[in-house]
């Protein structure tokens, strides 16, 4: 459980307030935001870009794909399926978590 002592609030609480002081965000409440959205975003990027490549592989959508692996699936389409199911199963789990993120605004002082 993280506390307002524990060090990790510590360690971005000061990267927050500098970056406030070079003036790349208005607050440190803005800072960790814009912090927590970018680092989603990169995260959302390349999930689908993983989820695209396999796509592309076998030309078919994952839902498609687990059709055609009934009964006859070889240990590499297994591999690329556990891939593509964990794939889709983040990119979820980020895309709820960037929206709860853009929702989000500090209360007031």
């Amino acid at each position: 459980m993280l506390t307002k002592t524990h060090p990790a609030i510590e360690a971005l609480t000061t990267i927050a307030e500098r970056m406030v002081l070079v003036g790349l965000y208005p607050s440190p409440e803005e800072a960790v935001k814009g912090l927590a959205l970018a680092q989603i975003k990169r995260e959302i990027e390349e999930l689908q870009q993983q989820i695209s490549s396999l796509e592309e592989k076998y030309g078919m959508s994952f839902e498609e794909f687990t059709a055609s692996l009934r009964h006859r699936a070889t240990m590499q389409e297994e591999m690329d399926w556990e891939e593509w199911d964990d794939a889709r199963k983040k990119l979820e789990v980020r895309q709820e978590a960037l929206e709860a993120i853009t929702r989000y605004a500090p209360a007031p002082n």
